[in-house]
């Protein structure tokens, strides 16, 4: 919307920009220049465009981008510069910059410094795929392999989502999740309910009494990876963090058989009890509150502690907590990783991780962050199946 500074008044202020049937607004990527306002628009999470409202006009300009891009990052100098930097990056392609000139509509390539390069790279595969899930919504899932990986259900799947506060699990360019692709591995990012990938309607399609299909999303997504022979159910291992314990809680609680790894890092795994941490009450917006009867049923189903159940078989589970954690507090996934242990029923390895040095990740060094990755690719792999990663076994003498 459009209105005076002087004399703000929603009732009155002038439609600048209309809501788009198939593509949701960036609202982290609304820049003013001296020239006009330029946003971004994604279509299912993964396909960013640019466009460009003329200051004083109304027409709405779509932007022909340089290259394709998942993401776009906008950076300007202020309002009174007509100064424009667009960065995009895509799953396998890294963060570029180039300077955009409004006079010319041209674009020029201006990093900011030498560029790195990852051949290792070269030959990956980027899917974009719609996954009908339980309930018939079309779910986007995103895939990145190696050219001619072999589909015969026999590569090991990492499957890496979110789902929670409107946040878009938008294409990144990551180099550790992609080394699982060099062990044969598929990376897999289910855009599940509970993100902002198709809107404010997919945020609320997944929060409180809705929350089970962010959950239920991720599992329609594997199942599918089952069905048409990426993987098989031994071969799948799920990631992921903070709200999106939840989501991996909740999935290999509903469904133990489907997944050979499950690996919660910092993970809200005690939803009912969230309100009575300190940094509790702020996510009752998001998740709900004890104090109102539907929304304490909905905590108590998103509760993934409350939902293990003794003798089951549970999937191999690595569990990680920070002690100086100041938003999920570490008896949450202590409690969760106490109460899997004495559950489990099956042979796979239940592991309990404090880091007494660590928070919620939130500002980690690179040297933390890689200890980090390599614990989960590590675990991970091994838990596949994946050869290289399996314990060497020393001869009888």
């Amino acid at each position: 919307m459009r209105m005076p500074v002087a004399k703000p008044d929603v009732a009155t202020a002038e439609l600048l920009v209309p809501e788009s049937p198939n593509e949701a607004i960036d609202m982290e990527q609304l820049k003013v220049t001296k020239d006009g306002l330029y946003f971004v628009r994604t279509k299912n999470g993964v396909e960013a465009s640019l466009y460009f409202v003329a200051k004083g006009g109304k027409n709405v300009e779509r932007i022909p981008l340089p290259q394709a891009a998942g993401t776009i990052t906008l950076q300007t100098k202020n309002a009174d510069s007509p100064d424009l930097w667009i960065l995009p990056v895509g799953w396998t392609t890294d963060r570029t910059r180039y300077r955009y000139t409004a006079a010319t509509k041209k674009f020029t390539l201006e990093p900011i410094s030498s560029e790195a390069q990852y051949p290792e790279f070269a030959d990956l595969v980027v899917e974009e795929l719609m996954v009908p899930s339980h309930d018939g919504v079309q779910v986007p899932l995103s895939l990145v392999y190696k050219k001619g990986t072999p589909r015969n259900g026999s590569a090991p799947i990492l499957m890496v989502g979110y789902g929670a506060y409107s946040i878009s699990a938008n294409p990144f360019f990551y180099p550790p999740y992609l080394l699982w692709t060099q062990q044969g591995g598929v990376f897999a990012v289910p855009h599940v309910r509970g993100g902002g990938e198709m809107g404010e309607a997919w945020h609320k399609a997944g929060q409180k009494a809705t929350k089970p299909n962010t959950w239920k999303d991720l599992i329609a997504c594997a199942e599918y990876l089952v069905k048409n022979k990426y993987t098989a159910p031994g071969r799948i291992a799920i990631n992921g963090g903070s709200a999106g314990g939840i989501l991996i809680g909740r999935a290999m609680t509903e469904r133990p058989d489907l997944f050979a790894v499950a690996m919660p890092e910092v993970g809200c795994l005690n939803a009912i009890r969230m309100e009575n941490s300190p940094n509790g009450p702020v996510n009752a917006p998001e998740f709900g509150t004890v104090a109102k009867e539907d929304e304490c049923k909905a905590l108590l189903e998103m509760d993934a502690y409350l939902h293990l159940k003794e003798g089951t078989k549970y999937p191999a589970t690595l569990i990680t907590a920070g002690f100086n954690d100041p938003r999920v507090i570490a008896w949450q996934p202590a409690k969760f990783a106490a109460r899997l242990q004495a559950s489990n029923a099956s042979n796979k390895p239940i592991l309990f991780f404090t880091d007494y040095d660590a928070g919620h990740g939130i500002g980690d060094s690179k040297q933390k962050q890689f200890e980090t990755m390599a614990d989960l690719l590590a675990f991970g792999l091994w838990q596949t199946g994946v050869p290289a990663f399996q314990p060497k076994t020393s001869a009888m003498k």
